[in-house]
């Protein structure tokens, strides 16, 4: 296996495969492409330093607490050549070294509204809590909505257009997500734009997981709850 590996943003990095990368749990997606076509895998690692922080930071006691933002200041990836024959697989792992604070401007316990220096990736906090909407009197401990690991729509939106190679959620003390540009894709226009379908019907007569503050039949009606999923934290709660 042949491996070409470029260092950014700071001094170049060794011991590429250290211990956290055995350990760390991070999100890893793979394409799904045609026969023959190139195969490309990325990864993503926390390393020790902002783990640690992180983890130390992590609220597991304050049901009102809000999103947080961070600036991932020091980062690297390497690109490793698996097979060079057809089809071309190639593996990428994006590694993040050092964090600093997000200039938070507004946050809820479903948004944050900040943003990072250009070329600087961004990584937000998702509560464990389960609100209404982003009322945090509401929010309760635990819930269908917690540990969220799930970029919303606002997130994947600002990530292409702020021309960056990855974005970073923590759902847990010791969980992150990545997540990638190719991973978002503009959805084809309706064909039946002047009849548009019927909400899907409840399976076996039961609404699902309906939050305390929608009802059935609520689940068209799920965005003049939950607001917009405007902003990089921004998380869209599950009906």
């Amino acid at each position: 296996m042949t491996a070409t590996r470029t260092a950014t943003r700071t001094a170049t990095r060794t011991g590429f495969l250290r211990q956290t990368l055995i350990a760390t749990t991070i999100g890893v997606l793979a394409s799904a492409p045609r026969p023959g076509s190139a195969q490309a895998v990325r990864l993503g690692v926390v390393m020790d330093g902002p783990r640690q922080q992180l983890s130390q930071a992590w609220d597991e006691l304050n049901p009102r607490q809000v999103e947080r933002a961070f600036c991932v200041v020091d980062w690297s990836f390497g690109v490793y050549h698996i097979s060079r024959t057809a089809p071309i697989q190639d593996d990428t792992v994006f590694r993040v070294f050092r964090l600093t604070a997000a200039e938070v401007s507004t946050a809820t316990p479903i948004s944050a509204e900040f943003d990072c220096p250009d070329g600087v990736p961004e990584l937000h906090v998702h509560t464990p809590t389960t609100c209404m909407g982003d009322d945090a009197s509401t929010c309760q401990m635990g819930g269908l909505n917690a540990y969220s690991c799930q970029p919303s729509r606002g997130d994947y939106e600002k990530l292409v257009r702020r021309h960056e190679p990855f974005g970073v959620i923590q759902c847990d003390k010791r969980a992150f997500r990545f997540y990638y540009p190719f991973e978002y894709a503009t959805p084809d226009p309706p064909t039946l734009a002047n009849n548009p379908s019927s909400p899907p019907a409840s399976v076996n007569g039961k609404d699902g997981n309906l939050t305390p503050a929608m009802t059935p039949g609520m689940r068209s009606r799920a965005d003049s709850i939950l607001g917009p999923a405007a902003g990089s934290g921004a998380r869209q709660q599950q009906p």
